[in-house]
């Protein structure tokens, strides 16, 4: 039996409410939960079920509440009808039994809705037998999606899960020493190795991977220095990390002697699999890519890049590039992935994308007051016609700098692109495409 279900019509005023109860339930299973309308359930699994439901019972009535009854199943239905039901102050139902238990049952104890329950009773429906007899198939024709969610409880296949699987605990070794102290880099390396290598085996052991790490060092003074390491992809490779940890031991200095260290994990994914990679439609090379760049930015560092925009007049100058911590771009996603959570959707936008560097085309142009237009323009050897254009804007600068005098335009193809050119006027009237949009 995986399910005890504790019931009371009314708590007493002045008694203590299903919530306190918890920590001294606790004394006896592993885990309580405290659900809706007066029900407290406790995980059975692994453990004898009877005896547990009366150890919650004494437990209860000592805390003065003595209309408490407890029903106790392999199911959780079977077990709240066997609490809610019951006459007595415990129920016990057999194993493999569930589905003859609730049978006998009206079915208003599955609590159907008013529509539900009128087209039961139209059809004859009483007991919770009577349901559960019939096919699935006509349950889903004539009672539609509620009608099948309330036959499954009638034969006693709950759906709920109201305990998941426990919360492991992240792997983590120690290693402290009282006669003497540490200053040799190398010798605290060799440690370190060594914790390294229980860590990563119960990582291993338990289909786990590390994202970071955390380095607890315990200095003669009895203070404690933590620096915290984050690899490009979770891995549970000992050698991956020793290269990490012997590079942040190079770089760091201690105010005082070391009499200890701990190595722990502070957040680690199970062993999925790679979904998708920007570099192959087909998924095929993802792990090898990953693999890649996380060992590139691991050996070199800030390999990583970041944008950064100006207020110069030129798009294709306005934007730096920066070096950025790893650690700080495998979080940078928050935002967006909170935005995702609240269902914000943005708004349909067209974005620009230039052409780095801006590529030499061809083009045919016409009077227009005091300046010419394109036409149309050759990008390789296609011709393009342009059936609207927009300009110019005028560019000019760089008196400091390298001198620049430029007329964009945007126009719109034949085929609706829109596309943005420039006339350079330093450059023997060279025309440019510059970007489009999409």
């Amino acid at each position: 039996m995986s399910y005890v279900c504790l019931w009371s019509p009314a708590w007493p005023t002045g008694a203590a409410s299903p919530a306190e109860l918890s920590s001294s339930l606790l004394q006896h299973t592993p885990r309580v939960l405290v659900g809706a309308r007066g029900r407290v359930w406790a995980d059975a699994r692994g453990l004898d079920a009877g005896a547990l439901a009366v150890a919650l019972l004494d437990t209860v009535q000592r805390h003065g509440i003595t209309s408490v009854r407890a029903g106790a199943a392999t199911t959780a239905i079977a077990a709240e009808l066997a609490a809610t039901g019951g006459t007595v102050p415990l129920t016990l139902v057999r194993p493999g039994t569930d589905r003859a238990f609730l049978a006998p049952m009206a079915i208003d104890v599955l609590e159907p809705s008013t529509r539900l329950a009128t087209l039961l009773a139209g059809i004859g429906v009483a007991t919770c037998g009577d349901l559960a007899r019939l096919d699935a198939a006509d349950i889903e024709v004539r009672l539609g999606a509620e009608g099948v969610a309330l036959w499954k409880l009638a034969r006693a296949h709950d759906p709920r899960l109201l305990f998941g699987a426990p919360a492991r605990a992240l792997p983590s070794a120690s290693l402290s020493w009282v006669e003497y102290a540490l200053r040799d880099a190398e010798r605290l390396l060799f440690v370190v190795n060594a914790l390294a290598q229980t860590v990563c085996t119960a990582l291993a052991g338990g289909g786990q991977r590390a994202r970071a790490v955390a380095l607890d060092f315990t200095l003669a003074d009895r203070t404690t220095v933590v620096h915290r390491l984050r690899s490009a992809r979770p891995t549970a490779s000992q050698k991956a990390w020793m290269r990490l940890i012997r590079a942040l031991l190079e770089r760091v200095t201690f105010p005082d002697a070391i009499a200890g260290v701990v190595l722990r994990v502070e957040s680690a994914t199970d062993n999925a699999g790679v979904q998708g990679d920007l570099f192959d439609r087909g998924f095929a090379n993802a792990p090898a890519v990953e693999r890649t760049v996380s060992q590139l930015m691991d050996d070199q560092g800030d390999v990583a890049l970041v944008p950064g925009n100006t207020a110069h007049p030129l798009v294709d100058a306005r934007t730096t590039w920066r070096r950025e911590d790893p650690a700080a771009i495998a979080t940078s996603g928050a935002a967006g992935v909170a935005r995702g959570e609240r269902r914000q959707v943005p708004s349909p936008q067209l974005v620009l994308q230039l052409v780095t560097p801006p590529r030499a085309v061809a083009v045919d142009t016409v009077a227009r007051r005091d300046h010419r237009v394109p036409v149309r323009y050759r990008d390789g050897r296609t011709w393009h016609g342009i059936v609207d254009a927009a300009g110019p804007e005028r560019v000019s600068g760089g008196q400091w700098e390298v001198p620049y005098a430029r007329e964009y335009f945007r126009c719109v193809r034949e085929d609706g692109t829109l596309v943005w050119l420039y006339h350079d006027a330093r450059a023997q009237g060279q025309w440019y495409l510059h970007g489009w949009w999409d």
